[in-house]
């Protein structure tokens, strides 16, 4: 994608960064593993037991002993063996060993129980079909065959699921050494905003963006600190800024990224760092800034809802994902057809990250283009996807079939 009318695309504006930064080590942390989902482990991690311990079955059966099949004539002729396995006595001859279990060493293989008839008086009826040739060890998994000690069972730097919960708590690892989660700060900005609770007046909004941007933070796998509204004021910007960066290991600072006569953000952060970019060839959220401050990442994004929603699913998103050694994560995709045209962005200069509502149909998905400036904007953020049009643009007409990311 070429960069148009001099302002960076979300990809350069994202490698000018990243050329600034230096990205720190890591802090670490021991949690317990049934606490661990999400986190990313700091080091490689073995099993510390053997499974099975000892032996176990491979399958629901019972126990034999291998010595009388291969004394029997014709080394285990079925006839003979259920002529003799009818008076068995379980514990004595045979016993129960199901799939995974361990059993008594009197007994060295294992029949599947569906060769098996257990009859009334306890003993054994083989059926006509059974395999033969049973020997020591048929059937038996060995001391370790699942998974033996030392194995590795999580790499470091992988980001732990629920599987691998599972298989830590097999290897017998009760506690993990992980990356701690980056601490990140939200200040929100505005003379305009007031706290969720109070109703609006005139020349007034909801801080809205406070509460997105905690739960879009955590999804990240970063720890949220929202810092309470801060006032229009190159002073309270300052402090702000100041307590952030002592706090946290990333800032981000909604709003004040403009022309405007109280857009003080990205002056603030000008002033105190080193500013990668201010603008990006990408709406909505053009007016925004990226920055190191104090060895510390400084991201200001826009203030409506959508281009805050943007700025932090691009730009903060892969600046946290660095910091934990971490790819940021695709979102699934479905193609859909268009039922309103697109225009291809803001004219030759910017791509447009277009919100899309999408109607599942028998012939596929209808994808239902949705604009945050003529709609209200709840309906652009319950949007179910996006659609990233290109540079230059590439106008897309009723009947097109275009790739939509997945937000829900």
């Amino acid at each position: 994608m070429k960069k148009v009318m001099g302002l960076p695309t979300r990809a350069e504006t994202l490698s000018r960064f990243f050329e600034v930064w230096s990205v720190p080590e890591p802090s670490t942390e021991v949690v317990q593993t049934r606490e661990a989902y999400g986190r990313v482990l700091a080091c490689d991690v073995f099993s510390l037991v053997d499974k099975p311990v000892v032996r176990a079955s491979s399958m629901d059966g019972i126990g034999v002993k291998s010595s009388v099949f291969t004394a029997l004539p014709l080394n285990g002729s079925v006839k003979a063996l259920n002529e003799i396995a009818a008076f068995w006595q379980l514990g004595v001859d045979y016993c129960r060993a199901d799939t995974g279990d361990d059993f008594s060493d009197d007994f060295d293989a294992v029949i599947q129980i569906e060769d098996v008839t257990i009859l009334p008086n306890g003993g054994i009826r083989f059926a006509e079909d059974m395999e033969k040739g049973i020997v020591s060890g048929w059937n038996v998994q060995g001391r370790g065959a699942q998974l033996p000690k030392g194995a590795l069972i999580g790499a470091k730097y992988a980001k732990i699921n629920a599987c691998d919960i599972s298989a830590l708590s097999i290897g017998g690892v009760a506690a993990v050494v992980v990356l701690k989660k980056p601490r990140v700060a939200f200040i929100p900005t505005g003379n305009e905003l007031i706290p969720l609770g109070e109703l609006p007046q005139r020349g007034q909004c909801v801080d809205s963006n406070s509460y997105m941007a905690k739960y879009m933070l955590e999804e990240m796998g970063a720890e949220p600190v929202i810092f309470p509204i801060v006032r229009d004021n190159l002073d309270e910007i300052n402090a702000a800024l100041d307590e952030a960066l002592k706090e946290c290991d990333i800032v981000v600072i909604n709003a004040g990224t403009s022309k405007g006569g109280e857009d003080f953000s990205h002056r603030v952060i000008a002033e105190r760092g080193v500013i990668s970019n201010h603008g990006v060839a990408s709406a909505p959220g053009k007016p925004m800034a990226m920055a190191v401050v104090n060895s510390k990442p400084v991201i200001n994004v826009a203030g409506p809802s959508v281009a805050c929603f943007n700025g932090l699913d691009w730009a903060v998103r892969p600046v946290i994902a660095k910091a934990l050694r971490q790819a940021p994560a695709l979102r699934r995709t479905v193609k859909a057809t268009l039922t309103k045209p697109i225009d291809g962005g803001q004219g030759e200069r910017f791509e447009a990250i277009v919100r899309i509502d999408l109607e599942k149909t028998e012939n596929g998905y209808l994808a239902h283009p949705v604009s945050h400036r003529n709609r209200h904007t709840t309906d652009a953020l319950k949007a179910d996807g996006l659609y990233v049009t290109k540079i230059p643009p590439e106008p897309a007409s009723i009947g097109d079939v275009i790739e939509v990311e997945l937000l829900r």
